[in-house]
């Protein structure tokens, strides 16, 4: 069975428990955790725009992670995940009730729920954190966000890459992001307390590219000191895509 095959039995297996009512156990648990996203998959069968950015972070990232948050002095408080799929960044957290999460994909946002069902799940886009319930059709009035948890200790994530766009990205023109994981980490640190920090998994171009993103760079420099940066080798299934481990400190 290649790794599509097993993500739609895992799919059906979550529906159908779903529609009858059932619970999970332990081993179902750990069985619908083996769900992978279609992250370069095509050639398998998977479709859909999934397959250019559902690409999950391995456990073994996920613990650095996690212990690079604890070095610099995450103090316990609540955490954001804005882009949380099945939860694996949030599993080495002990109090999963700090976490608020978002999450495009239902099946994966259903998932993380039964996996962790103590963290506040959004079957939403991350920009709707920013935007006027229940429509999402304009900004927040007279604050930044609606989220309980604000303002934030840590955000940590694997935001996806590519081109900024999709149907929420004309509310965010101002200031311009050329790419989706400029707009998390942007908008991510916006979310921190002062002293709060962001750990976060995400493309090499931010700091390889040159004058690329200056301008990005110098948003975040008004927000955030990046306190340490880890090139990691290619650490997904189905991508050579070149990752860095980011650690930022929001500014007081």
């Amino acid at each position: 069975m290649n790794r599509h095959q097993l993500n739609m039995e895992i799919k059906r297996f979550v529906t159908d428990r779903d529609a009858s009512g059932g619970d999970y156990s332990p081993s179902d648990v750990a069985y619908i955790q083996q769900y992978e996203g279609s992250g370069g998959l095509a050639n398998k069968g998977a479709r859909g725009m999934e397959i250019l950015y559902e690409y999950y972070t391995p456990d073994y990232v996920c613990d650095l992670m996690h212990s690079l948050a604890l070095t610099y002095g995450y103090d316990g408080g609540t955490i954001l995940e804005p882009s949380v799929a099945t939860g694996k960044i949030i599993r080495p957290f002990a109090d999963k009730s700090k976490v608020t999460a978002f999450e495009t994909n239902p099946l994966t946002a259903r998932i993380c729920k039964i996996s962790y069902p103590h963290v506040t799940v959004h079957n939403e886009y991350f920009e709707t954190a920013f935007l006027q319930k229940p429509r999402f059709t304009s900004r927040v009035k007279n604050c930044l966000t609606w989220l309980d948890g604000y303002p934030f200790s840590l955000v940590t994530g694997n935001p996806p890459y590519g081109k900024y766009s999709n149907k929420y990205s004309a509310y965010f023109r101002n200031p311009k992001m050329k790419q989706t994981e400029l707009f998390f980490m942007y908008y991510g640190l916006q979310l921190l307390r002062p002293g709060g920090l962001m750990v976060y998994l995400t493309s090499s171009n931010f700091l390889r590219n040159g004058i690329s993103y200056n301008s990005e760079k110098q948003l975040t420099g008004g927000l955030a000191d990046l306190l340490d940066a880890y090139r990691l080798p290619p650490v997904f299934e189905q991508s050579n895509v070149a990752v860095d481990i980011l650690v930022f400190k929001k500014k007081c």
